[in-house]
């Protein structure tokens, strides 16, 4: 007597589109996010060195080489942004 398998098969590829839109999402947010946090510091307080760090931060967003954090880290810095407000 043949025992016969039936393996279930499982398509990925709509999960794969999910991540990959979240990690888009988060892309934009983290840009988003610098620009607040360059908007909330005072004019007096904005040097030029201060100017040259978060529009170098803000290319290597932009190019993804900077490194990722997480969707926990970001909702907890989007919240205290908007507890400061």
């Amino acid at each position: 007597m043949k025992v016969l398998r039936v393996q279930k098969i499982v398509n990925i590829n709509p999960l794969l589109k999910r991540i990959e839109h979240m990690e888009k999402e988060l892309k934009e947010l983290k840009i988003e996010l610098l620009r607040l946090q360059a908007e909330q510091l005072p004019s007096e307080e904005v040097d030029e060195a201060t100017l040259r760090e978060l529009e170098k931060r803000f290319e290597e967003y932009q190019e993804g080489k900077a490194k990722v954090v997480s969707a926990e880290e970001a909702k907890k810095r989007l919240l205290t942004l908007l507890e400061e407000v």
